[in-house]
């Protein structure tokens, strides 16, 4: 690349040679801001080999990192993710991200350093003593992180950057989740507990499959294929806002088809039965919303709703606190005890990877490596008392 200086009023310019998309040359005028030649020189030298190594941004209009934040999340990412995660964003970025930097003097998008971000994320993570606010957690940061290295590879994309800075810091360490879980006779407690509730079918059926709250409200009747006895999730009820939307599950792994299990088949048969003489007893006030798991009236059941009743079941029985959520791990932690192998897990579940498997439930893992371990031990305890006999 070669390039030429030019003296226009008391600065010197750099002047290079460029191709647009189409092949046509055009000319690039630089400010080096420079009143001495030799310092304009010094300047055209660097800039063209940051050109030839196409590591040179053009200088732009001055632009707030937090206009840039803003202008990514409605205009670029809003497309490309779904709702619900787009929801997300928004709330990280317009709570979180543009309060900050706007109180530490709104930086410029080509001002922001690794150090402003690590003090964000530092900041963050220790909360505020003065307010006793408390700090975000090293996992929830890591969601912000997401959202700013995203926004910050479409700038050095765009060449407004010449560097991402959020490739540079260190997140605070995430500890280690241990999920709790029922083993079975307390799961068995349990349904006893729910029987006759709203939410009987929901902690039911979500026990024995291990599926997400998501996943067993939207579970409909024409996913149950009593003939050939299986059982598809293909429709999850998610909140968004104020509103319930149902749609197709996030990953193509949460779309899977299962086994009836006899019992659950005995269950559900006996259920539908149920909800037959519901619609005679409603007649036009019944909503038909083809739903498993609803109201005897046909309503759907509110997330809310079914997290309220879980706890206040267990509080009245007297039962370990768990989520509703980890009836998915107790599932899982049956399975890995008798033997099932993580990847067989990881389909069951509907992970996306088994990655994801292998870290949720590792602890799990490790105790029938011991039990394991335990078995070879004795082995070679009885062959070496041979031996030495």
């Amino acid at each position: 690349m070669k390039g030429s200086l030019l003296k226009r009023g008391n600065y010197w310019y750099i002047i290079v040679e460029t191709k647009d998309e189409s092949g046509k040359r055009k000319q690039k005028w630089i400010n080096t801001k420079c009143e001495k030649k030799p310092d304009a020189e010094k300047i055209l030298r660097e800039t063209l080999t940051k050109i030839d190594n196409n590591s040179f941004v053009q200088p732009q209009r001055k632009l707030a990192f937090t206009d840039f934040m803003l202008d990514w999340l409605h205009n670029v990412i809003k497309s490309n993710v779904e709702e619900t995660t787009w929801e997300g964003y928004e709330m990280i970025v317009t709570k979180h991200i543009i309060p900050y930097f706007k109180s530490k003097n709104n930086l410029l998008l080509q001002e922001i350093q690794p150090i402003h971000l690590q003090k964000y994320y530092d900041t963050k993570h220790q909360g505020d003593q003065a307010s006793g606010k408390e700090g975000l957690s090293a996992k929830t940061l890591r969601r912000h992180h997401a959202n700013i290295k995203s926004a910050l590879d479409f700038a050095v994309r765009m060449n407004l950057i010449p560097f991402n800075p959020a490739d540079r810091i260190v997140l605070p360490k995430q500890e280690k989740y241990n999920a709790s879980y029922y083993p079975v006779d307390r799961l068995e407690e349990l349904f006893e507990a729910c029987s006759g509730t709203a939410i009987e079918s929901a902690v039911f059926i979500a026990a024995h499959y291990g599926l997400r709250r998501s996943e067993v409200l939207g579970l409909k009747w024409d996913c149950i294929n009593f003939e050939e006895k299986t059982i598809s999730i293909k429709e999850v009820r998610v909140k968004i806002g104020k509103k319930v939307v149902v749609k197709k599950p996030k990953s193509e792994s949460s779309q899977r088809t299962l086994p009836l299990m006899d019992n659950i088949e005995r269950y559900l048969k006996n259920l539908k039965k149920q909800r037959k003489r519901d619609k005679l007893l409603f007649g036009e006030d019944y909503d038909d919303s083809g739903l498993v798991c609803c109201w005897p009236n046909g309503s759907p059941i509110k997330s809310e709703y079914l997290n309220h009743k879980f706890k206040e079941i267990l509080e009245k029985n007297k039962l370990p606190h768990i989520r509703f959520h980890d009836l998915r791990h107790s599932t899982a932690s049956y399975l890995i005890k008798h033997g099932v192998s993580l990847k067989e897990i990881q389909v069951w579940l509907g992970h996306s990877t088994i990655t994801l498997t292998a870290d949720t439930y590792s602890h799990l893992d490790m105790e029938t490596k011991k039990d394991t371990a335990q078995r070879i031990n004795d082995l070679f305890s009885k062959e070496a008392k041979g031996v030495a006999q």
